[in-house]
């Protein structure tokens, strides 16, 4: 133990003073893009599907037609939608079997497709990595350009104890070359679009 020990102290007191993040003008990148449109565009090319919705009607008979034949499902947005209490979970690995998860984002990134998965949003950080299907709620104005302004929106809105950005369903071409959907996370995801 005495070299762990020694290891740590002394790593502990060589840090690198922390240095101030570079200011970086947003402006200059500014397209005057259709930021909807851009991220439709891109998350489609990802693998993701999004359905352009106008109420929360729309969301539940969307959701209905296409997952109805799936029985095991929550939604942290409808508590009539799911079919499962996290109550009586006592280990996250009892969800194996979800198969739809819906959950709502209030922030989107345009460049990559990419939706912002807060703590407080997720009862159970293994949500949207177990769920075969994954469904996000999103405002069209919740949609922001780049990174940058999504990080900007984050440091300007409570801090979250952890939070994720995903794009598309899980997948990975690492194994001979060859796309495969769903193997580290979900299998499908559907992004409802509002506004």
């Amino acid at each position: 133990m005495a070299n762990r020990d020694t290891i740590l102290a002394s790593l502990k007191a060589n840090k690198p003073k922390l240095i101030d993040l570079p200011f970086i003008d947003a402006a200059v990148f500014d397209e005057q893009l259709d930021l909807a449109a851009e991220f439709t565009k891109i998350l489609e090319v990802v693998g993701g599907n999004v359905v352009a919705v106008s109420n929360d009607d729309e969301i539940a008979s969307h959701l209905q037609n296409s997952f109805s034949e799936l029985p095991i499902k929550y939604s942290t947005i409808d508590e009539s939608y799911g079919s499962i209490d996290l109550e009586t979970i006592a280990n996250p690995k009892d969800l194996e079997n979800l198969d739809v998860l819906v959950l709502e984002s209030t922030i989107a990134v345009a460049e990559n497709g990419a939706i912002w998965l807060a703590d407080k949003n997720l009862p159970i950080r293994v949500l949207p990595f177990i769920t075969k299907h994954l469904a996000i709620i999103i405002s069209k104005k919740d949609i922001v350009p780049y990174m940058h302004q999504a990080y900007t929106k984050l440091n300007n809105t409570e801090s979250d104890d952890y939070g994720v950005f995903i794009s598309g369903p899980s997948k990975t071409a690492d194994i001979e070359q060859s796309l495969v959907i769903g193997a580290h996370g979900a299998l499908s995801l559907t992004v409802y679009l509002k506004g």
